[in-house]
């Protein structure tokens, strides 16, 4: 999927839904500003990878030195399976007044690099919920998330895995094509936070929410992991003329 594609599916799904919503006063649509930042527990095993053609590369230069283990590679290069990465996007969250089920589509900077983007949906259960008479609101959310493609998913992820000083080189020349696999995933994801009613006709929130993502793809499908953790500060506004 092109990112024209997935940005014009994005906009058709959020008119659709935005005419659904003011057609029925128990649905409901919030655009979202996020930012945040997030932790990747990739897990690879970087030895299965074309990584092992860089340190058969390097390990010519120590064939008369007594030779140069996988391990020292390791070492040198700072080879790590998780690291963090700044968070930012947009999200359009879509729910039901009456029960507790809920969609979130998002379009959202890479867990792996914050310099591309990741497109993916969410179904599942869930509420805002305010249990007092106040401007403050509580959310607790779960459900199955389809990561249709993440542009930062594969050579920034190895990249990303190494030291500093290694990556200013690596990234010069290191650009395979989907080193670890598919840039598409299914997690399990969760979500708890609390927000804050702003103005008065509770058109608008800002809150702040922590999130667990578990990659639930086949290792035959894919080795590494998509499973990451963080926490997202929002600005949030309803399309639908409701209020929160």
């Amino acid at each position: 999927m092109t990112m024209k594609k997935t940005v014009t599916l994005l906009l058709g799904l959020w008119l659709g839904l935005q005419a659904a919503a003011q057609k029925n006063e128990n649905l409901f649509i919030r655009f979202g500003i996020n930012a945040g930042g997030s932790m990747l527990f990739h897990n690879t095993h970087f030895y299965a990878t074309n990584l092992q053609e860089v340190y058969k590369f390097v390990s010519i230069s120590h064939k008369d030195k007594g030779g140069y283990s996988w391990e020292e590679f390791e070492k040198d290069y700072g080879l790590r399976s998780r690291y963090a990465q700044p968070r930012y996007g947009l999200n359009a969250y879509f729910a039901h007044r009456l029960f507790p089920v809920f969609g979130n589509v998002e379009f959202m900077s890479s867990p792996s690099s914050f310099q591309k983007m990741s497109v993916a949906l969410t179904l599942g259960l869930g509420k805002d919920f305010r249990p007092f008479d106040s401007d403050y609101f509580f959310s607790a959310h779960g459900g199955f998330k389809r990561v249709f493609r993440d542009w930062g998913w594969g050579a920034e992820t190895i990249t990303y895995s190494t030291n500093a000083e290694a990556r200013q080189y690596l990234k010069t020349f290191y650009n395979p094509e989907y080193p670890l696999g598919v840039q598409s995933g299914n997690l399990l994801a969760l979500r708890v936070g609390v927000g804050r009613v702003v103005g008065p006709a509770e058109r608008t929130a800002i809150g702040l929410e922590g999130f667990y993502e578990v990659d639930l793809t086949n290792e035959t499908v894919r080795q590494a992991r998509m499973t990451n953790a963080g926490v997202n500060l929002y600005f949030r506004f309803d399309l639908a003329h409701t209020s929160f």
